[in-house]
């Protein structure tokens, strides 16, 4: 099979990518192995959340220090200008399937984490922040949040208490109930078996969700701001947000939950429609395993599943993420990229991959490695090389830490859009 352009990840960094070469008119295919990352988001787009261990809430002004100071760092071979086009373009596709994303006029906003800590972010979806939200933020007095009894991923006596020692909260009641779900009786698996995708399809059902919402309605007597799992429908979200506001009288304010989040579905979901929709092949459930060469050009590549069949293409982006998806593998004193052997950016000492705490202020020196790119972020081979036709994006790249920088989804879309665009051009060129 022949493609113009071959993407190997299927996350939200290889979506983004797939999306914007097929709107070009790329015959564009997309290699996935299983779930991605998105599956286990906040389902919120963190650009840069922290800077210098401080919270940041300009974070394009912060970008301009960060880019001023760190080289090598992706938003620095992006630039400002692209990662502001990349956001806009991600959020109008992400329109395109009914899926809405917020923001704080240029400022970052707050999302609610199920522990009840805050976590700054920049883009949420309707659920989670809107002007709504912030209007009423300001002089909300009571929060309830609501556990359904027999979900266990989520505990709403934590949250409540983790969200009291805010000073935002000062003057707040925030107090903890669970409601009954009588719709969990009526199915095979025991209630403690449920997982938030078994309760997100009983939310698809309408009169389920009239059910569920007088029992809040009736918990959250008095309440500004009611609290609940993201479990509100992964398809019908947007009318099932409706629904429930309409019938409780209230504001119903989703968090993200223990795996597989909601929040992060629909995201994926969205991407992948939309990739669908433009023509993009989806090639599900398979993986890389090796490539040929001619030279410093990847000419084909081959899966597990069909080893003997290349796809061929002209272009290739590599956004399979990083250890935590198999973009990278580490072994006991090495780290290698599997696909195409490119060179990392690693420490060789594995006593430095780590810190000696857990939770450490500066997190973990890992999750700055990666392969190491151009400024175009086209990767080098163990021999310096640079591959020509191979763009990076996302996770796999170094040099960033998208947990203590807080931007890891900002990042991956950044990325992606910049190696489409570079293969785009030369596409075009080539005609």
């Amino acid at each position: 099979m022949k493609f113009d352009c071959i993407i190997i990840g299927g996350g939200i960094s290889g979506l983004t990518a797939g999306i914007r070469c097929v709107k070009e008119g790329l015959h564009t295919a997309i290699i996935s192995s299983g779930m991605s990352a998105l599956h286990f988001s906040s389902g919120s787009i963190d650009v840069l959340g922290y800077l210098n261990n401080k919270v940041v809430y300009k974070p394009f002004e912060a970008i301009d220090t960060l880019t001023g100071t760190i080289a090598q760092h992706p938003y620095t071979k992006c630039g400002k200008p692209l990662i502001i086009e990349a956001l806009q373009f991600f959020k109008q596709e992400c329109e395109t399937q009914n899926l809405y994303l917020y923001d704080n006029e240029n400022l970052n906003h707050f999302h609610v984490t199920a522990l009840g800590t805050l976590k700054p972010t920049y883009f949420s979806q309707r659920s989670v922040f809107n002007e709504d939200v912030y209007n009423r933020f300001k002089k909300m007095k009571k929060i309830v949040i609501i556990n359904f009894e027999g979900y266990r991923d989520f505990h709403p006596q934590l949250a409540a208490a983790q969200l009291s020692k805010h000073a935002l909260f000062a003057n707040c009641e925030i107090v903890a109930k669970s409601i009954e779900m009588p719709q969990l009786q009526d199915l095979t698996k025991h209630p403690h078996e449920f997982r938030s995708i078994d309760i997100a399809r009983i939310f698809e059902d309408k009169e389920n969700v009239y059910t569920i919402a007088d029992a809040i309605r009736l918990a959250a007597e008095g309440a500004d701001f009611v609290v609940i799992p993201a479990f509100m429908g992964i398809h019908n979200f947007n009318e099932i947000h409706n629904m429930m506001q309409s019938r409780t009288r209230l504001l119903i304010y989703e968090v993200p939950t223990l795996p597989p989040s909601i929040l992060g579905l629909r995201i994926d979901n969205a991407l992948k429609s939309r990739f669908a929709r433009l023509g993009g092949v989806y090639i599900a459930g398979d993986k890389v395993v090796r490539a040929d060469y001619n030279n410093d050009v990847v000419q084909a590549v081959y899966t597990a599943n069909h080893p003997e069949n290349p796809l061929e293409a002209k272009f290739y982006i590599l956004s399979t993420g990083s250890f935590f998806s198999g973009g990278m593998v580490s072994e006991f004193n090495n780290m290698y990229e599997p696909v195409f052997k490119l060179k990392l950016y690693y420490e060789p000492e594995r006593s430095k991959w780590y810190s000696p705490q857990f939770f450490y202020s500066n997190s973990h020196p890992f999750l700055e490695y990666g392969v190491v790119t151009d400024e175009n972020l086209r990767p080098y081979d163990s021999k310096d090389n640079i591959i020509q036709n191979v763009y990076c994006s996302g996770a796999i790249l170094a040099h960033y830490n998208p947990i203590r920088e807080g931007c890891g989804s900002g990042v991956a879309i950044s990325t992606a859009y910049k190696a489409a665009n570079q293969i785009i051009s030369l596409y075009k060129l080539m005609r």
